[in-house]
């Protein structure tokens, strides 16, 4: 029984991916985007810690707060999802499967929703990075970006998988608006090549 997986430590629930007769793939999504989260969380903290003089307190401290909501979030999904996939794996069979599949549909489009909105707030905190912790937040928004487009990936599978005109209507315009905003995160793909454009 898959009850709080994120009350686990990281090996225990890796053992437990690893376990299961059935594909977790939302809860390790939702885990891994939790953890970039809470890299560009420290990354935020750190640049305020290290700066006090130069940044707006009032206005990093928000930014920080966002996304500590963001990564409790992402935490609340990961438990959901494995949840809601074990659910639907128990009532494959029965006909009673309509309700887990929606769940899991729509953790896929928050998993996604999350891990672009921190993505964003990194992409916006760019300016304001102290210079050690710099090529971190690229590290953490890249993560992100990957979980977001994990996660719809996740979403366009459930809709092959599951062709209910009902959950392709309601979920095929998500889908493209979120892969949109996802097209709207700009990568840096190698540091070194950056910083010395910028010292240019």
């Amino acid at each position: 029984m898959i009850t709080n997986a994120t009350n686990e430590t990281i090996r225990q629930f890796i053992e437990k991916v690893s376990d299961q007769q059935h594909a977790m793939a939302g809860a390790v999504i939702a885990a891994s985007a939790a953890q970039a989260a809470a890299l560009g969380e420290a990354c935020m903290q750190i640049s305020l810690d290290n700066q006090v003089d130069k940044l707006d307190w009032q206005e990093v401290t928000t930014r920080i707060e966002q996304m500590a909501h963001i990564k409790n979030s992402l935490i609340e999904w990961c438990d959901q999802d494995a949840v809601a996939m074990a659910d639907y794996v128990a009532l494959l069979g029965t006909g009673e499967v309509s309700r887990a599949r929606q769940l899991l549909c729509d953790s896929s489009v928050e998993i996604s929703r999350l891990s672009v909105e921190a993505a964003m707030l990194l992409q916006g905190f760019r300016p304001l990075v102290f210079e050690q912790v710099q090529d971190d937040l690229e590290m953490a928004l890249t993560l992100l970006a990957g979980a977001a487009r994990s996660a719809l990936l996740l979403l366009d599978s459930n809709l092959l998988r599951w062709p209910d005109p009902s959950l392709v209507n309601k979920f095929d315009p998500l889908l493209l608006e979120l892969e949109m905003r996802i097209n709207q995160i700009s990568l840096v793909t190698r540091v070194r090549a950056e910083k010395v454009a910028r010292k240019k």
